[in-house]
């Protein structure tokens, strides 16, 4: 079974780590905008945050009369996509020959037909990206600046590989919890600020979602073997150097180490956290840039014990 999943042409690379995350596995074919590989494509686009759609493959060929040959005669609904905009014009000639030998009707099943790097690729589209459960989610009673958007939220939940539970340890107003709970993850939290427990509890509850969330220091966390921390600590603006960032940051990545073997996080792009997270043994290290605005860039660091 060959599947397909288009991917957000903005960020690229980070698509392709989510796509891995989710289906757990390295081995995939990657043409400009689009991974090919060999997983059901079932709950890969729908619970993704960067993946715009997903299929199985029918047919993939440079040659359009191999393509034709596949689907000949059968009743679709067609989408086209041309990752790339200088083969557009071809594409409309190419788009013209496969239509005319196929029935075409809204009804039938959707068939996605791509273009990129000269390669027709034809497939039953299975799942879109869940834009309503995002849009919802940003919705929230509260919030406030600097908050993660849902998506990014989503995004570094996939990162983690979880697939039973995680623990965000600087819950603030709970967007990575809420993330986790529509993921069908077990959800806890911890925080040193009651108020902010309040406001997260609010907000989960408003989604009729519901996670454990406790008073504490993520620097001396009270619990045992998690799953994975997916968490986004203090930084920039809310936590300047006198505050003692470098303290907080040591120290939650020690306790980290003792109860977990992944940890997904946010910081700012300018802070370089390598050589602290190897000295307490996280030692497979990746880094993620995303750029927010003018004031900030985040970079997510995904980071597991070999």
């Amino acid at each position: 079974m060959k599947s397909y999943a288009i991917l957000n042409q903005n960020n690229l690379f980070l698509s392709i780590e989510e796509l891995k995350a989710i289906i757990d596995s390295d081995e995939i074919e990657y043409y400009h905008g689009v991974a090919l590989f060999n997983k059901e494509s079932n709950n890969v686009a729908k619970r993704s945050s960067l993946i715009k759609y997903s299929g199985r493959v029918i047919v993939i060929s440079h040659d359009v009369n191999e393509i034709i040959k596949n689907i000949k005669g059968e009743c679709f609904s067609v989408d086209p996509t041309v990752i790339t905009k200088e083969y557009k014009s071809e594409f409309l000639s190419i788009y013209e020959r496969i239509t005319n030998n196929i029935k075409l009707s809204k009804k039938c099943k959707k068939m996605d037909l791509i273009f990129t790097e000269g390669l027709i690729i034809a497939g039953l589209r299975v799942e879109e990206k869940d834009n309503e459960s995002l849009f919802k989610h940003s919705k929230k009673p509260y919030s406030q600046s600097g908050t993660l958007s849902p998506d990014i939220g989503r995004l570094m939940v996939n990162l983690s590989k979880s697939r039973k539970m995680i623990l965000d340890p600087f819950v603030g107003t709970g967007t990575i919890l809420i993330e986790a709970k529509w993921l069908g993850l077990n959800c806890f939290g911890l925080d040193v600020d009651s108020k902010m427990i309040e406001k997260s509890l609010i907000n989960l509850r408003y989604f009729g979602y519901e996670c454990d969330i406790l008073r504490g220091d993520a620097t001396s966390l009270p619990f045992n073997n998690v799953e994975a921390i997916v968490t986004d600590p203090p930084y920039g603006r809310s936590l300047s150097v006198k505050e003692g960032i470098n303290n907080l940051y040591e120290g939650f990545f020690y306790s980290a180490s003792n109860i977990t073997r992944t940890l997904v996080f946010t910081t700012d792009s300018k802070l370089d956290w390598r050589d602290k997270l190897k000295e307490v043994g996280f030692n497979d290290i990746s880094i993620h840039f995303i750029y927010e605005h003018k004031s900030l860039s985040r970079a997510i660091y995904v980071v597991r014990k070999k």
